[in-house]
């Protein structure tokens, strides 16, 4: 079988909510595994995330001049996000509660655990909690608006934000895996898929989209290289890959490509 490694070198980001749990220092709170075609991530907070919304692609074209995001979230380890709002607010009610840094009685907090995916599609206001990592798939775009930052001093995006932001309780959506050769579809969306593979001695795969694949855990062998934990590669429509090794894998796939597999 022809094995073809296209490694991606991982991108440390230092983030004022950094931990160190990622092997790469203190203060690293992102890993960019891959810039292309999507933008794949380890996420590692010490302390939470700013609570923050993404813009649509047609508010972002026209209002940045570039795409907008959409995003989700493989939970590592288990913790507290923010999804959305409890109840419907206002702008006005809103704003005071940014003002007044009292965002908690109108956030809906979740817990969450490892192996469940979020899906945070455009207009969606999240944050991560303190100690939740997540590998996170998203649109090539980092576009994020912050409308509150918990008092660190970076600049808030308060106002767009209120121009696409869903101001009222948002159900958080499920979705059933399904099988694919070797693994599972986690999640499709209209922008990408999200796929599970189970490493148990061998794993063919021969895509027919650009897949990018990502080892969580566990070690595997492909062609002269051993991968550890968070090796990330991709595979171009028609290549082949035979892994060989134990361990567990995720892979994404821009939808509308004609889907991960062939």
């Amino acid at each position: 079988m022809l094995t073809l490694v296209r490694l991606f070198r991982p991108k440390p980001v230092l983030r004022p909510w950094g931990g160190g749990a990622l092997g790469f220092g203190p203060g690293v709170g992102e890993v960019w595994l891959s810039e292309e075609p999507l933008l794949v991530k380890i996420l590692d907070p010490a302390e939470w995330l700013s609570v923050q919304v993404h813009p649509p692609h047609a508010y972002a074209l026209e209002k940045e001049g570039r795409p907008g995001k959409y995003e989700a979230w493989y939970v590592l380890t288990p913790g507290e996000v923010v999804y959305g709002f409890s109840r419907r607010v206002g702008p006005e009610e809103l704003r005071d509660a940014v003002a007044s840094g009292n965002l908690d009685p109108i956030l809906n907090r979740i817990p969450v655990a490892p192996g469940q995916v979020l899906y945070l599609p455009a207009g969606v206001v999240h944050a991560l909690g303190p100690g939740v990592r997540v590998y996170e798939v998203q649109t090539p775009s980092d576009l994020t608006y912050r409308l509150y930052d918990y008092g660190r001093p970076r600049e808030l995006h308060l106002e767009k934000a209120l121009e696409v932001a869903l101001l009222e309780p948002t159900p958080l959506p499920s979705f059933a895996p399904k099988p694919v050769p070797g693994g599972e579809v986690l999640l499709s969306t209209p922008y990408f898929r999200l796929y599970r593979y189970s490493l148990k001695e061998r794993l063919a795969l021969r895509p027919g989209a650009p897949l990018i694949l990502t080892l969580l855990a566990g070690e595997a062998r492909l062609g002269d290289e051993v991968l550890h934990p968070f090796a990330t590669l991709l595979l171009e429509p028609g290549e082949e890959a035979l892994l060989e090794g134990a361990g567990l894998l995720l892979g994404t796939s821009p939808e509308g490509s004609g889907g991960g597999h062939a």
